[in-house]
Formats: structure tokens, C-alpha cells, sequence
């Protein structure tokens, strides 16, 4: 989407991020669509996938009727989860930083933890659609 201006956007995301709240599906699609990019070609698709069946798990307890509050805690955990999948690859790290920003802001509502999850599935469809690795 970007051509190479990905890396020097990597800042202005996680600001945008940080308040998922305040972005439109669209905005949401077109950031997922850079990084997908960007990752492409140096994330697997498995390290992305680990970190979406966090969330998922968190969802499914959502659909069963838990109350927000009680995935809160779920849903703040998913940080520490970034920092070790960053710790472990460093070809990891921008995507662990832009998704902990996201991860704050979807720990607030369940609005923003749908955005976080609807982000994550849009950045794997673009992670494929531009050639990432498996």
C-alpha cells in the first residue's frame, strides 16, 4: 500500500491505535493492510496466528455471556505474550509494538476488543494476499 514508507509509519500506528475507539473500520483496514505488508516478508504466519488464537479465546468466552470485566484481565495478558514472541524473533518486534498499542486500548471495551480482533484477522488476510511466509 505504502511502498517502503511502512517503517517511518510504524510510530504514527501505534499512536493510532492506542485509542481504537476513535478509528473507523476503514482506517483500521488500511493500517492492517500496510503492516500485513510489511510483515510479509519477514514474519511466519504461525507467530501472527499464535497471538489471533489469544484473542480468539478471549472472544469465545465473550460469546458464552462472560462479562467484559471478567476477560479484562485475558485480554492484558496477550501483552506480555507480544513482548516474549519479540524477545524470542526480532523480526517480530514492530508488529509485537504495534500490537501491544492495540491491545491497550481493546482492554478498555469490548468495542475495542472486537476492533483488536477484526485488526488482527485483516492483518493475516494482507500477510497472505502479499506473499508471507507460512
Amino acid at each position: 500500500m505504502n511502498g517502503g514508507r511502512e517503517h517511518t509509519d510504524i510510530g504514527r500506528f501505534k499512536g493510532e491505535l492506542s485509542d481504537l475507539k476513535k478509528l473507523s473500520m476503514e482506517r483500521l483496514v488500511e493500517i492492517a493492510d500496510a503492516v500485513g505488508k510489511d510483515v510479509a516478508r519477514r514474519v511466519k504466519m504461525n507467530q501472527i496466528r499464535r497471538f489471533l488464537d489469544g484473542t480468539r479465546k478471549v472472544e469465545a468466552e465473550l460469546k458464552s455471556d462472560a462479562p467484559f470485566e471478567k476477560v479484562k484481565d485475558q485480554i492484558i495478558l496477550l501483552r506480555p505474550k507480544l513482548a516474549y514472541a519479540a524477545g524470542r524473533n526480532t523480526d517480530v518486534k514492530e508488529l509485537a509494538e504495534i500490537l501491544d498499542a492495540a491491545v491497550k486500548s481493546a482492554a478498555q471495551t469490548q468495542e475495542n476488543f472486537m476492533k483488536l480482533l477484526r485488526f488482527m484477522e485483516s492483518i493475516i488476510a494482507y500477510h497472505r494476499f502479499y506473499g508471507g511466509r507460512d
